[in-house]
């Protein structure tokens, strides 16, 4: 499989909008609220941070406590929309285990034109009644890479395999409006999969997918499994079994983890612009 590496195309991604934001003579600044001690959710908050100021803007880390209350939280959101220098919020997931069951209301909470995650439940919904300000950012990063495979996708078989608020439920009503035959499953069965043109493979275990199982001559494969497995990272796709197979693959590691970062940047970038700086 030729392999559309996540890493090279984010970089484009964050050039243009580095010269977008230098053009348009705005410093987008991005407002990312972490709550807890999660060791991946503040690495990921820190690769968004060096994003962020490599496109020229800036961002900024509210460490809340993991005891921190629902009320606590809600008033840190309602004070960054009333801040005029905020043009984007952030709320790193997942939660604590005694917020997370009301991970909506906080994400309903953050204002539309500063949702550059996609998250809030009133632009998810827009999608389907639209349009939403912002989409979520794995989703449109995905959908970048099947309109650069198939740009006409009238008529395409997407499977994608999944039930993710954030990636595979977008990714599927995006897909249906651009007339694709839309699969969503909740776990990955090879006879029905392997015949897809389009395939995104969410959930499963490390190395799942195998070369053997893909029919499809012209598969574009997006592996969005992410693990520890031996030492190393590693998808749901095995890499090595697929690689001498005709198509496409979108790898883990490097693939959608940089993308979603950069097409973050779009949106925070676009949220800047919408208010004048």
């Amino acid at each position: 499989m030729q392999i559309i590496s996540g890493t090279e195309r984010a970089r484009e991604i964050r050039a243009r909008v580095r010269e977008e934001n230098h053009r348009y003579g705005v410093v987008p600044h991005l407002a990312m609220i972490v709550v807890g001690d999660f060791p991946e959710n503040l690495k990921y908050v820190g690769m968004k941070e060096k994003a962020a100021v490599e496109v020229g803007g800036s961002a900024r880390l509210i460490h809340l406590s993991g005891e921190t209350r629902r009320e606590e939280l809600l008033k840190v959101i309602a004070g960054l929309n009333q801040d005029a220098g905020t043009d984007g919020i952030l709320l790193q997931l997942p939660l604590p285990v005694h917020l997370e069951n009301t991970r909506d209301d906080f994400l309903q909470a953050i204002e539309l034109e500063k949702d550059v995650d996609g998250f809030n439940p009133v632009n998810r919904g827009r999608l389907s009644d639209g349009p939403p300000l912002f989409i979520s950012c794995v989703a449109l990063g995905s959908l970048g890479v099947v309109e650069q495979v198939f740009p006409n996708l009238k008529g395409k078989r997407a499977c994608l395999v999944g039930d993710s608020f954030d990636l595979v439920l977008p990714l599927a009503t995006m897909l249906i409006a651009r007339g694709c035959r839309v699969t969503v499953a909740g776990d990955y069965q090879p006879a029905e999969a392997g015949k897809a043109d389009i395939l995104v493979v969410e959930k499963g275990y490390p190395n799942m997918v195998k070369g053997s199982e893909l029919e499809n001559q012209e598969m574009l494969l997006i592996d969005a499994g992410f693990y520890w497995q031996d030492g190393r990272s590693c998808g749901n796709v095995d890499r090595e079994s697929v690689e001498g197979c005709p198509g496409f693959l979108v790898p883990s590691p490097g693939g959608l983890g940089p993308l979603t970062i950069a097409t973050l940047m779009e949106n925070l970038s676009r949220a800047a612009r919408r208010d004048g700086r």
